[in-house]
């Protein structure tokens, strides 16, 4: 499962969109994060605004390349490798991706539906990746398992 080129390219102009205002983006996103009781250590607004140009070179880069996922893995496993130092769980995660999409969607109105799916499919795909390389992670049920349940009943 990746990004189509639609979506892609739809991500990538909405990244353009977001660029002269992404300093009140990562307010926004930092205020929306604030609400959920997080596990880990959240970043300052402070620290936060003085990485905001890397902040979003990062969201760029992962756009960019989310629909070859064996070229971007390794960098988002890089962004996870860093959250773990803030002592992020799972639960984090996704509280972190639905302060994003809340942000996405309160700095793009009305926001189309095909937007608005390609940010939940990117979002989903980050979660994933993330979750997978910190906690191991995965939604795949195995095969063999779900026989030897049936096999035995």
């Amino acid at each position: 499962m990746s990004l189509s080129t639609a979506q892609k390219r739809l991500l990538q102009q909405n990244i353009k969109h977001l660029k002269p205002n992404f300093h009140q983006f990562t307010l926004q996103f930092h205020t929306l994060a604030n609400k959920h009781s997080l596990h880990m250590t959240l970043p300052s607004q402070e620290s936060i605004n003085r990485r905001s140009y890397l902040l979003f070179c990062a969201l760029n880069k992962v756009v960019m390349h989310l629909d070859d996922l064996k070229q971007v893995t390794p960098f988002i496993e890089y962004l996870a490798n860093n959250l773990s130092f803030l002592n992020v769980t799972s639960q984090d995660i996704d509280n972190l991706t639905n302060a994003f999409m809340k942000t996405v969607e309160s700095m793009q109105e009305p926001m189309s539906e095909q937007l608005k799916d390609a940010w939940q499919l990117a979002t989903l795909l980050f979660a994933n990746i993330v979750k997978c390389y910190l906690f191991s992670y995965s939604n795949v049920i195995p095969l063999q398992d779900n026989f030897a349940v049936r096999r035995t009943s």
